[in-house]
């Protein structure tokens, strides 16, 4: 009985021992993959990392970690023409990563996410104009943006605008003909032609649909043979 109890508590400490490695090898692997989003993307200090499933170490010895989680609370997006716009809340999960060159670089098999533009920095990308500019843009609902306009002579109108994606550019438009007394349908067009490229993303995600909330756009991202380099 003793001898039983000696090896018991054996093996509950050689487990505690185990465990504790295994947490503090998840530290840091997760302070590795923070440092090469970082680098990779250019996110600041708001980026945190986790690392999902045990045990961890039998992941590391067989080079292929289940899932990685990542989320940086924001960052600057480029706009066209300069300036930036912020993203927040973009949420990683990347899915078969593997390390290499001693955990200063890493490759997922693949990725998805998502993220949200605020109407507010939306609007920061809105053409200037002299006959009539965008004020707000807010949920609209049914999908769409509603689009606060006012023109030259004080005057003020709503209009509802549709999203797209083309490429890595968000692309917001009125929809139908538009139509405002003293103002040409071309330049409402122009005005509300309202773009904004998702910039910094790690190499192999891109945008792919964006779709109208009460906070703003939030995107969804994804891709394969995703890069992290530190």
């Amino acid at each position: 009985m003793r001898i039983f109890r000696r090896l018991l508590i054996a093996a509950v400490i050689l487990a505690a021992v185990l465990t504790g490695a295994d947490r503090l090898a998840v530290r840091i692997a997760e302070g590795r993959a923070e440092d090469q989003l970082r680098a990779s993307a250019g996110f600041g200090e708001s980026t945190s990392v986790s690392i999902t499933g045990f045990p961890f170490l039998t992941q590391i010895a067989a080079n292929d970690l289940d899932e990685l989680d990542a989320h940086v609370d924001h960052y600057e997006s480029a706009l066209p023409g300069g300036g930036t716009g912020r993203v927040e809340d973009l949420e990683l999960r990347l899915h078969g990563v593997q390390f290499s060159n001693s955990y200063r670089t890493a490759v997922a098999r693949d990725a998805t996410g998502t993220a949200l533009v605020p109407y507010a920095e939306l609007l920061h990308a809105a053409p200037n104009s002299d006959q009539v500019k965008v004020t707000s843009l807010s949920d609209g609902g049914k999908n769409r943006v509603k689009i606060a306009l006012q023109t030259a002579d004080g005057g003020r109108h709503t209009l509802y605008g549709s999203v797209s994606v083309e490429g890595d550019t968000l692309r917001l438009h009125a929809q139908g003909e538009p139509q405002i007394s003293g103002v040409s349908a071309d330049q409402i067009r122009s005005a509300t032609n309202i773009q904004q490229t998702l910039t910094r993303l790690p190499g192999g995600i891109s945008l792919k649909d964006a779709e109208p909330l009460a906070s703003g756009l939030q995107l969804t991202v994804g891709g394969s043979h995703v890069s992290l380099t530190g």
